[in-house]
């Protein structure tokens, strides 16, 4: 008994004719819903002896499936014929219209004649590649063959294109023009020369080849390269024999612990490799702390890359000679990997003891004599003090402490008794050294003064601990780099920094109050950036309420920032020329509109603010007179305004008391030479304790010190 057809279809023409390249042609599938349930349909065109894929191109459907249909209800499509299904085909072929429906698990075949006429405009290309994908190792070359055919009955002529790939591997060009006849298939190909190792690195790269034909119609075929992963990591360390310490001295190097060897990484592939080492020692060798630090190296195609193996060991002081040897290994830890060349390396390290021979021998009477050299006692002991130019010295608060920053990358701590009293050390320790250049400025954090701010020469701010001993400084920031921090200003509330900085550049730092600092590590935020125009030598905040900042320095120019309008106001009266540059400025704690500057002529002026802060008016000029004909490069005035300190190019440190109103006083005019160095005076400050006046310089000497004079000022207590 034959099953009950669920299904009926009926089609609105049996035949059709359709011209490639015209208008779409359509027809209508009805299809009835025969059963006694629910039901949706979904249709699919088939060409016969045209073998089907998903997303055929050459037909459209509306709707692509219909809703469920009522039982006795009908479902309507509309096919439309965008292309013909075998390209190149003239004649008749029969279309197979195919209707499923899920829910009554039945299927429904209708046929209808399609004939295909002679396109009468030129159709797309058909593009073949041979090999998908094709594979090559850097160095080799590579031919993509790639067949393109005529499908169409017109002849064309057409442009091949190959796109997607570096134009430089493409040999002899990524174009070809060939003219097709109807039918027609040429073969060509495209010739890929891959670069070395270092420059193809090892990935997939897509590609397309393109045929654009004249009238803008164009066809393509995608594939991929992939680049094999080629070369290798080469391995070395250079040297292998070390000795602790590096040389061998007259004098005991006992902080010479650790020795380093280079381990040199090479990357000759076209992998990104992530490379090791691991190192191992004879077992009958004295003990030592082995460690490859960084530990691990991230190294790109054609880079080279740095670790050390750092050998720690605390030596013998008496005895001779010990000898090391260790076994370095590299190794690669990415998923991929490159073989290494000479991947295991020898190194051998000599242990000197601390004392040599004849210093044993003579133990006791060196080492009383070794006790006295240690100490700071000794002018020119290396371990105290420091080893270059001090370019900066600041008092804390009370007074009974100064920070210096100096040209050997370090900042140190100094207690002031220290300086008066041989039996105190008066370096308490060293603050923190830095890593790339030299310290330019230092600055008290006026809240609590247990904070430093430094300014480097590479145009960085680091944030010390003012406890010495610091090996990283709390935090680092800067606006730009490499340009250099000449001065650094704190607003007494510690909130705000200002930097100046040698290309012009004022930068305003909100550092945050500690409540508000979840982490030392935050970084600090920029509220502000102004460019003045010419070299930034020094800043200070001026007015009773910092309203405004002082900046000083190239071109003879001396301006006032208000950091409410951000507007800049030049002030006039200067002395010298566009030619010369004021070096330094200073003000009073407490009196903020006191306002001292210096230039390179040695020439200082003394400025009462008040006028132009508080109005139109000019700034008042107080005073001002030659202190040094060779330039002076520091000022300071004491926190009462009362004494004004200077040091410059001449080597002489100078402390000059003032009048109430902000002149030198009379008794003072010519000023008290407390020191005459053979070398420039870079830095001074002063301190007033009680009935003391303290002034501490620095100076290209290496020298910090300090002078103490009794405080003889009636005018200006």
């Amino acid at each position: 008994m034959l099953k009950k057809r669920d299904i009926t279809t009926q089609l609105s023409t049996k035949d059709l004719r359709f011209a490639p390249g015209g208008l779409p042609v359509s027809f209508e599938v009805k299809v009835i819903n025969s059963s006694d349930r629910f039901a949706a349909f979904e249709i699919k065109v088939l060409a016969a002896g045209v073998e089907t894929t998903a997303g055929d191109y050459w037909y459209r459907l509306s709707p692509d499936v219909s809703t469920k249909t009522p039982p006795g209800d009908s479902a309507s499509f509309v096919v439309w014929l965008l292309d013909t299904p075998k390209p190149g085909f003239v004649g008749v072929m029969n279309l197979f219209v195919q209707i499923v429906s899920l829910e009554l698990h039945q299927e429904e075949r209708e046929m209808l004649r399609l004939t295909l006429e002679p396109s009468k405009v030129s159709i797309p290309l058909k593009i073949e590649l041979s090999t998908r994908p094709f594979n090559v190792r850097a160095s080799e070359s590579l031919e993509i063959p790639v067949a393109v055919t005529n499908v169409g009955s017109l002849p064309v002529e057409a442009l091949i294109r190959c796109d997607g790939l570096n134009p430089d591997w493409l040999v002899e060009g990524r174009e070809r023009r060939f003219k097709f006849r109807p039918g027609e298939k040429l073969d060509t190909n495209f010739l890929c020369q891959i670069p070395p190792p270092t420059q193809a690195l090892s990935e997939i790269y897509p590609f397309r080849i393109e045929a654009i034909q004249q009238n803008g119609s164009i066809s393509q075929a995608d594939s991929v390269l992939l680049v094999m992963p080629t070369g290798f990591i080469e391995f070395s360390c250079t040297p292998t024999e070390q000795s602790m310490p590096m040389k061998r001295n007259w004098w005991p190097d006992w902080k010479a612990n650790a020795a380093r060897y280079p381990l040199i990484f090479k990357n000759e592939g076209n992998l990104h490799q992530q490379v090791t080492a691991e190192v191992t020692a004879d077992l009958d060798r004295p003990i030592c702390n082995l460690q490859i630090e960084p530990p691990q190296a991230e190294l790109a195609p054609g880079e080279t890359a740095q670790l050390e193996l750092v050998v720690r060991k605390q030596r013998h002081w008496f005895g001779t000679t010990q000898k090391c040897t260790y076994e370095v290994k590299a190794s690669v830890l990415s998923d991929q990997t490159l073989p290494i060349q000479k991947e295991s390396q020898r190194v051998k390290l000599r242990l000197q003891p601390v004392l040599p021979l004849w210093m044993q021998v003579l133990g006791g009477l060196a080492f009383l004599w070794l006790l006295w050299w240690m100490s700071w006692l000794n002018p020119n002991n290396p371990f105290w003090g420091h080893r270059d130019a001090v370019n900066s010295v600041k008092f804390n608060g009370i007074g009974d402490e100064l920070v210096s920053g100096s040209s050997d990358k370090s900042i140190i701590g100094w207690r002031v008794n220290g300086f008066f009293n041989l039996i105190l050390n008066p370096q308490i320790g060293k603050i923190g050294k830095t890593e790339d250049k030299s310290v330019r400025v230092v600055r008290y954090r006026p809240v609590n003064n247990d904070q430093i701010a430094a300014g480097l020469e590479n145009g960085e701010i680091q944030i010390w601990s003012a406890i010495p001993g610091n090996q990283t400084p709390l935090q680092t920031f800067f606006p730009q780099k490499d340009d250099r921090v000449i001065d650094l200003a704190f607003t007494q509330d510690s909130r705000f920094l200002f930097s100046g900085h040698g290309s012009g550049l004022v930068v305003q730092w909100d550092l945050l109050p500690e409540i508000d600092r979840p982490s030392s590590n935050l970084a600090p935020t920029i509220l502000r950036k102004s460019r003045v125009g010419f070299p930034v030598y020094a800043i200070a905040l001026v007015g009773s309420r910092e309203t405004a900042l002082a900046i000083a320095g190239g071109h003879n120019q001396l301006s006032l920032l208000d950091l409410k309008t951000d507007k800049l106001q030049d002030i006039s009266g200067v002395s010298g020329s566009q030619a010369d540059y004021i070096l330094s400025i200073a003000t009073a704690d407490r009196k903020r509109t006191l306002l001292a500057t210096a230039n390179n002529r040695g020439q200082i002026q003394l400025w009462n603010l008040q006028p132009c802060l508080t109005g139109t008016a000019s700034c008042e000029l107080l005073d001002r007179w030659t202190a040094d004909p060779q330039g002076i490069h520091s000022v300071a005035l004491s926190a009462d305004g009362c004494y004004l300190a200077s040091g410059g190019e001449g080597g002489k440190t100078m402390l000059w008391p003032l009048n109430p109103r902000g002149d030198r006083s009379t008794q003072g005019a010519q000023g008290q030479e407390l020191e005459r160095s053979s070398r420039s005076i870079n830095a001074v400050d002063v301190v007033r304790v009680r009935d003391r006046i303290v002034v501490a310089r620095g100076g290209d000497d290496r020298k910090v010190s300090l002078y103490r004079t009794k405080a003889e000022s009636t005018t200006c207590p």
